[in-house]
């Protein structure tokens, strides 16, 4: 099956690269990969940063997706189910490959999920994005996502959460809800006119929880991936 890139969302990311050509930062956005329309999930993270290889000017691959050269993330969605195993194996053994990008994107669309950030633009430091950045941005956001289409949108973190609905969650409720099986989508905010199902994870690497977000995802893909 085909997973071309709508038009509009090429146009989109033209929008994106054209939109910070002029800022101080030296490091480029990163854009969105994956299935590019109609995935079952939309994986929705806060911002890129400079550990993301490809946000440099020399990286001569792709700027599609988050954490590229960081390899913990990519083992932890391999074992919720969501990328194939085989492709972590051969990044742990062999190193970061450009060819990986391509590795990565066919496994995404194969299980399905597309993967952008809130804010586009890449950080210098590990800090969050501020809310006039959030801001900024979050009308391309609104377009990349109507354009995409997806079931659910996971959203990582409590910013994340609250950028896409308006409201304020704590995190371990969810976990509280997964042993109980109640752990059910929330509404979006008015998105171009329409509300998507929202499901809260825990951030997966560094200032988050892994192993709480482990235990999220796997619940979701049991539960929602089918």
């Amino acid at each position: 099956m085909k997973n071309d890139i709508l038009l509009e969302l090429q146009h989109l990311y033209k929008e994106f690269d054209k939109k910070y050509k002029n800022d101080s930062n030296e490091l480029r956005p990163i854009l969105g990969g994956g299935k590019f329309h109609n995935p079952k999930f939309l994986f929705l993270f806060i911002n890129p940063t400079h550990l993301n290889i490809s946000s440099s000017k020399h990286y001569k691959g792709k700027r599609r997706y988050p954490f590229i050269g960081v390899r913990y993330f990519w083992r932890l969605l391999s074992q919720a189910g969501f990328i194939d195993k085989t492709i972590v194996n051969d990044i742990y053994k062999y190193g970061w490959q450009i060819e990986d990008e391509i590795r990565i994107e066919k496994s995404l669309s194969k299980h399905r999920i597309y993967i952008t950030n809130l804010v586009k633009a890449t950080q210098k430091g590990p800090e969050n994005p501020s809310k006039n950045l959030i801001q900024r941005d979050f009308s391309l956001l609104e377009k990349e996502i109507d354009i995409v289409s997806p079931k659910y949108i996971v959203v990582f973190g409590i910013l994340v959460f609250k950028a896409l609905t308006g409201k304020e969650i704590k995190l371990q409720r969810c976990l509280n809800d997964i042993k109980i099986r109640k752990y059910k989508p929330y509404k979006s905010k008015q998105i171009l006119g329409k509300e998507y199902n929202v499901l809260p994870c825990y951030f997966p690497i560094g200032r988050g929880s892994p192993k709480k977000a482990l235990r999220i995802l796997s619940y979701i893909n049991q539960t929602y991936g089918k």
